[in-house]
């Protein structure tokens, strides 16, 4: 086993190095780990390139008792805890904003677990007891080199989602592939589709959050690995590769938009705003087939109408080469697509619409007292009811409705006359 100090690129980092690699920055005491255990994985590789993430992800390596351990801590802290494989003794503990995995090396042994890993760069172990790094696979050099190699070809076949990974851990760091391990990736990539598609949804997504990652993403498709899920893809790869620019060039003129790209679709889905406008790039823009394409991938119902939202919304910005959206359109626009309207935007930008096009419908959006973008009911429905004595009913919805669309095109502006309105139309 090699035992590596820190070298002279990561003393360099030092700053970044006491935040990952110091104990006091951890989310329990040293003293309550038993000796030895190790600091392994991606907070190992990002700490030494000085890479910031927003939420810290903690592996440790354990050659004894790595369950009994993550559960003293959980019951210690009362942080969360989640057994995550009973026979092969990975836990993980859940603190805020920080989650620590517990795994008992493979066979007891740190080297050969350090062997059984995917790339070289996340085959390093740091021993916080002794300040040392262990780097039997010489990933500190991969990591000066800025590549992505792997360790062998039979740890990719263990598991086949590391091909895409290789990919999407490529486009976070900015790192190239080294070229065997490319070669390798393509030769397996059928492999990828014995892989639960949750597994691969969630590698794309990362793909998709990630600035300037759409070349790899093209690559991905090329050698294989994402094609069978996305058979029209590239018929939409130019679009694709003018999305990161499209997104830069909205936000220099229009902040508020780039803010809202960065905004995830909910709290509690990762894909980003101007994630889910590259996503829809991938499918194919009939919208039967779109949904059958996003189904298989098992897509969540939200991610799946956000798709769908944005390639309607297309196909309406599409009537602009040849004539202005009446207010109705407009209107139906705006709230079909809700808060994905920048997403539609950088969308209709980097499909080749120029933003002197689009900035009516935007001034709209930004306005919040616009009366298409953002209408203000005249009345409720219970006001409605009681002024024509009528019964709940899905009619009172078309009459609001109605009393809407009255108003956008100047027809309605009181209250007596939305009523007078509804009367008529009933």
């Amino acid at each position: 086993m090699t035992c590596l100090t820190v070298s002279l690129i990561f003393v360099a980092m030092s700053d970044t190095l006491a935040d990952v690699f110091s104990p006091a920055c951890w989310p329990f005491e040293l003293s309550q780990l038993p000796q030895p255990a190790y600091l392994v994985g991606g907070a190992v590789r990002d700490g030494l390139i000085g890479r910031i993430v927003a939420d810290l992800d903690l592996d440790f390596i354990l050659l004894q008792d790595a369950v009994k351990t993550a559960r003293t801590l959980a019951q210690y802290y009362g942080a969360g805890f989640v057994l995550l494989d009973a026979e092969r003794q990975i836990a993980r503990v859940v603190f805020k904003n920080i989650t620590v995995d517990f795994a008992q090396a493979e066979a007891n042994s740190l080297e050969q677990d350090l062997h059984r890993r995917d790339f070289t760069v996340n085959a390093i172990a740091f021993d916080p007891f002794t300040k040392t790094f262990i780097d039997p696979n010489n990933g500190q050099e991969d990591l000066q080199r800025r590549l992505i190699k792997m360790i062998s070809p039979d740890n990719l076949q263990d598991d086949p989602l590391r091909l895409l990974r290789g990919y999407r851990q490529a486009a976070q760091l900015g790192f190239e592939i080294e070229a065997q391990t490319k070669a390798t990736i393509q030769e397996f990539a059928p492999l990828l589709s014995q892989v639960a598609v949750e597994r691969i949804r969630t590698e794309l997504v990362y793909l998709l959050n990630t600035q300037d990652a759409t070349s790899l993403i093209q690559q991905c498709w090329e050698v294989g690995l994402i094609s069978p899920w996305f058979k029209s893809a590239n018929q939409q790869f130019q679009q694709l590769s003018q999305m990161d620019l499209s997104a830069k060039k909205l936000g220099e003129i229009y902040p508020q938009l780039s803010q809202e790209l960065s905004q995830g679709l909910r709290e509690t889905l990762k894909i980003s705003r101007l994630g889910i406008a590259k996503l829809t790039c991938l499918f194919n823009h009939n919208l039967t087939i779109a949904e059958a394409e996003l189904l298989e991938l098992k897509f969540s119902k939200v991610e799946l109408r956000s798709v769908l939202a944005i390639l309607k919304g297309l196909s309406q910005i599409n009537l602009l080469k040849t004539r202005d959206l009446s207010l109705r359109e407009q209107y139906f626009l705006f709230q079909e697509l809700g808060i994905l309207f920048s997403s539609l935007i950088v969308s209709a930008m980097a499909a080749g619409f120029s933003l002197d096009s689009l900035s009516p419908l935007i001034n709209r959006y930004l306005n919040p007292d616009d009366p298409v973008a953002h209408p203000q009911l005249l009345l409720t429905g219970n006001e409605l009811m009681e002024a024509l004595n009528l019964r709940p009913s899905p009619k009172i919805g078309e009459l609001l409705l109605e009393i809407q669309l009255g108003q956008i095109e100047g027809k309605l502006t009181t209250i007596e006359e939305a009523i007078a309105w509804a009367q008529q139309l009933l």
